[in-house]
Parts: C-alpha cells; sequence; structure tokens
C-alpha cells in the first residue's frame, strides 16, 4: 500500500514538471549534475533557496532574462523550493544548494510567490480565493513582486556562476546572503573543469539583515504578507 502511494505521488510530480511549460508563467529552472552535461551557448549557475515561512505549496523565486519580456514564459526562469514530504516541521530553512543549467544572459529577480498564478507585479502581493466555514474567503499569500534594482547575477557559455542564496524572510521580502563555502564546495566539485563567473550584483537592501529561523505559515487572519 506504502508503494503504490508513493508510486501514485510520482505520477503526480511527473505530470506536474510536464505541465509546468503550458500552464505556469515561466520556466522552471533544469538543474544539471556535471560539466559534460552543459548545453551549447549555456552557463551553469550555483543558487539556493530557502524560506523561513512554513512552505504549504511550493515557494517560486522568479528572474528574468535581460531583453527578455515577462509575459513570455520562455524569458522568465523560476527556481523552486519545497517542503520536505516526510519533515515534521519546517524543513527550508536548511540549505539545498543545486546547480542549474541557464541560457548565457543576466537574470534580474523579479518576484517569489506560493501559490500564485501570475508572476506579481512591482511591489503587489498575490490573494487567492479560499473555502471557509462561512463562505470563499479572499486571503493573501507570501508573494510579492521587485523593480529594476533587484539583484543580477551573469551567466556565460561555459563557465560557473556563483549566484548565492535567495531565501524568503518573514517580512515577506527574498534577502540574499553567500552560500557557505562548505555547501558550494559539495555542488561546485562536479565542475572544476570550468571557470569561475562573476560575482552576482547584489543592491545593500536585498542583503540578508538577520538569521532565518522557523516561522509557521500565516494568511490575513493572523499575519499579513
Amino acid at each position: 500500500m506504502f508503494c503504490a502511494l508513493l508510486l501514485a505521488l510520482g505520477a503526480m510530480g511527473s505530470a506536474g514538471a510536464l505541465a509546468q511549460t503550458a500552464n505556469e508563467p515561466a520556466l522552471e529552472a533544469a538543474q544539471v549534475k556535471r560539466a559534460s552535461a552543459i548545453a551549447a551557448g549555456h552557463g551553469a549557475v550555483v543558487l539556493s533557496i530557502r524560506s523561513e515561512i512554513y512552505l504549504e505549496e511550493p515557494l517560486d523565486v522568479y528572474f528574468l532574462r535581460e531583453g527578455g519580456d515577462v509575459t513570455n514564459a520562455a524569458d522568465v526562469i523560476s527556481f523552486r523550493r519545497k517542503q520536505s514530504f516526510f519533515a515534521f516541521g519546517n524543513s527550508t530553512v536548511e540549505y539545498q544548494v543545486r546547480a542549474y543549467q541557464l541560457r548565457a544572459g543576466t537574470y534580474r529577480l523579479i518576484a517569489h510567490g506560493i501559490d500564485c498564478p501570475k508572476i506579481p507585479a512591482e511591489d503587489e502581493r498575490c490573494l487567492v480565493d479560499r473555502r471557509g466555514l462561512t463562505g470563499t474567503v479572499e486571503v493573501s499569500r507570501p508573494s510579492r513582486g521587485y523593480g529594476g534594482g533587484a539583484p543580477t547575477f551573469e551567466v556565460r557559455e561555459g563557465v560557473l556562476t556563483n549566484a548565492g542564496e535567495f531565501a524568503l524572510t518573514a517580512r515577506n521580502t527574498i534577502e540574499w546572503s553567500a552560500i557557505p563555502p562548505k555547501e558550494f564546495g559539495k555542488v561546485s566539485q562536479r565542475f572544476r573543469g570550468l571557470k569561475s563567473g562573476p560575482d552576482p550584483v547584489i543592491p545593500d537592501g536585498f542583503k540578508l539583515k538577520y538569521g532565518l529561523f522557523p516561522r509557521s505559515f500565516e494568511d490575513d487572519r493572523g499575519r499579513r504578507y
């Protein structure tokens, strides 16, 4: 019975991945495991997503490729973090450093969202309808759009870029910090033959102000995000 449940969950996950491009406003970044697997015209970027807010639904952090159009899903990349299925609490404060393959170009942070049907505009929150005991209620989800002064990182063909970590805080902000050397080394050792790309450009207002601590998830009836 347990094996059947795992198989069913796996099938659901595969179907969701296949539907990503057609039904969602961005392409989910594709992971890459070794330097030899990087396609022509692409580079590798090491990036981490964490959240101190408990994720009832996956967190998407969106980046727009320079020269692209936010309304074109092919120009917007989503880095996704999910709550562990087997965790008994908030597992998303733990490091999850991964390498991704992206087309060469400069990418700018434009938004984050949880359970949002669209990419939030600058300073916009995502509002969704939920059924309650008294009928349908409108609640907010942790989400926000960012303007032109947001962090950027550059991907170069055949080069490894360390983009750092982007964390969702209880202040409903995405804030950046460097990936600890030990965590970065676990991933970057598979790309030793590649040159290092430029450092990300991070304005002071986006740098992580405090450490991350596990928090619960609340909507407008508790804490406003």
